[in-house]
């Protein structure tokens, strides 16, 4: 062979074992193997998408940079957390599986894909992946806080409390884990401490004072505590926060009727009907039992004694409750009683006197509320006073009146308008569960225990967490057996 044609055959050789690539994409050839600007420049794009929401985008973006660089585990993480976020999981979980494959030891990687195993219905899946990230960094708060609202979900407090303390212990400022644990503490009947559980909600409102659900569920330990007047201010910053939070809007319409507070439990209830339910579904608060809020209705307007109204509310509830047969008696006995007085009225020769305008009535309440909720007491006195004047026998001129010197700190006072209140309607229940706690506010708790049974014999149960109840009876039994021991000893 001569020495021309060995130049050609290694001539065509090196030809054949090229790309057949333009100059300009022998450039781009060369440049991009491995971490090459273009890698790193879709790889910051991705990021800014990101962190604007735009998922598809990113998707784009960190896909050329996989192209140019299939090793970058951060690159393949991100793509799975894009396809996530879009509601893609089969292509989510494929690139966490790929970034893992990268980097066996990758933990926030493999938190994620637990988070996504988790959304998928797969808890047993996720708890392996959770546990797996806590063997490998066991400093990382987040694992222990997703295992703990799984067991939480499995019903075992025990080991949620346990879990989320350590995320907690780990990351002082750990919003979600510091409330789902006070909530955990509260849940575990019998066992929790309410002052535990008090303690990590008030942390959570001092992280993120501007959050509603941490002064809503607040306010219902507080109820469950039996502090009323805590939780009130609770469910009143829920609704400064935010005014469309129905749930706060019932249980502070609940919280009123308990109080003996008709006209504004009325005011409270009704808003929270007039919140479409799927504004409360997309911030995930807690939903109203729509029964529940037209029986508080119906019984509020019986109780005000405008019957007609009420029997119209009673309708309502029994056409919103599968078995309404105790209703639709209710209801035909409020007809019964309706017919009866106006036979009787028919037949009296007598045209009826009439003492004062119900209305104007009415409008002096409707008004002196107005002048509590300003604060000012005096006027609002003298409302409920001219009210009082024209009827007597206003069960809630007399009660509002007992606020307004509750509000200005005469106990004493306040309790005594509660009384004559409750002579004036003896069927409210309410009536006697804020005589109750009245009295014990003013340091009597066996007269506050006794109110209280009387509450129970009327209503059937109570309205909230009855510990606190049992141990002041208990506490009052245990100091009556003391006392006649004294006695019978003689020191």
């Amino acid at each position: 062979m001569t020495g021309k044609v060995q130049a050609a055959l290694i001539a065509v050789l090196l030809f054949l074992s090229v790309p057949l690539l333009c100059p300009a994409q022998c450039q781009t050839y060369l440049a991009d193997r491995g971490d090459s600007p273009y890698a790193r420049q879709h790889y910051q794009q991705a990021m800014s998408f990101i962190a604007n929401g735009d998922y598809a985008s990113a998707i784009e973006q960190l896909k050329r940079s996989i192209g140019y660089d299939p090793n970058n585990k951060n690159a393949q993480h991100y793509l799975g957390l894009c396809y996530m976020e879009t509601g893609n999981n089969p292509e989510a979980e494929r690139y966490f599986r790929t970034a893992l494959n990268i980097d066996y030891n990758f933990v926030e990687c493999r938190y994620n894909y637990g988070v996504l195993l988790r959304r998928m219905g797969k808890p047993h899946e996720a708890s392996i992946m959770f546990i797996e990230c806590i063997e490998m960094n066991p400093k990382y708060p987040l694992p222990y806080y997703q295992l703990g609202q799984l067991l939480k979900e499995k019903g075992d407090l025990d080991g949620a409390i346990e879990r989320f303390e350590s995320a907690t212990r780990l990351k002082p400022d750990f919003y979600d884990a510091q409330r789902d644990l006070g909530l955990a503490i509260f849940e575990r009947a019998g066992i929790g401490d309410n002052n535990a559980a008090l303690d990590k909600l008030l942390t959570c409102a001092r992280l993120v004072p501007d959050n509603p659900m941490v002064h809503y569920y607040l306010g219902t330990i507080y109820c469950a505590e039996g502090k009323l007047d805590e939780a009130e201010k609770e469910f009143r910053t829920v609704l400064a926060i935010d005014p469309r939070h129905a749930a706060a809007h019932f249980e502070l319409g609940k919280l009123r009727y308990y109080r003996g507070d008709l006209d504004r439990c009325l005011l409270e209830v009704k808003e929270a009907e007039k919140i479409n339910p799927s504004y409360s579904e997309t911030k995930k608060y807690p939903k109203i039992d729509p029964v529940v809020t037209k029986r508080i209705i119906a019984r509020c307007m019986e109780f005000k004694g405008k019957r007609i109204e009420s029997v119209d509310a009673w309708r309502e509830a029994a056409s919103v409750t599968k078995d309404n047969q105790q209703i639709l008696k209710h209801i035909a006995d409020l007809e019964m009683q309706l017919r009866k007085e106006a036979k009787q009225k028919k037949r009296s020769k007598k045209e009826p006197i009439i003492v004062f305008d119900p209305a104007e009535v009415d409008a002096l309440i409707s008004h002196g509320l107005g002048q509590f909720e300003d604060n000012n007491l005096q006027a609002a006195r003298q409302s409920f006073n001219k009210a009082l004047e024209l009827n007597p026998a206003s069960f809630e001129a007399m009660q509002n009146l007992g606020f307004t010197l509750e509000a200005a700190g005469d106990l004493n006072g306040a309790l005594a308008k509660y009384q004559t209140a409750v002579t004036l309607n003896p069927q409210f229940d309410g009536a006697y569960y804020n005589i109750a706690y009245t009295l014990e506010k003013t340091g009597l708790p066996a007269e506050a225990g006794m109110m209280y049974q009387q509450f129970h014999e009327l209503a059937g149960k109570y309205p909230y967490d009855p510990k606190h109840i049992v141990a002041l009876q208990q506490a009052d039994a245990r100091e009556r057996a003391r006392q006649q021991q004294t006695l019978k000893r003689g020191y």
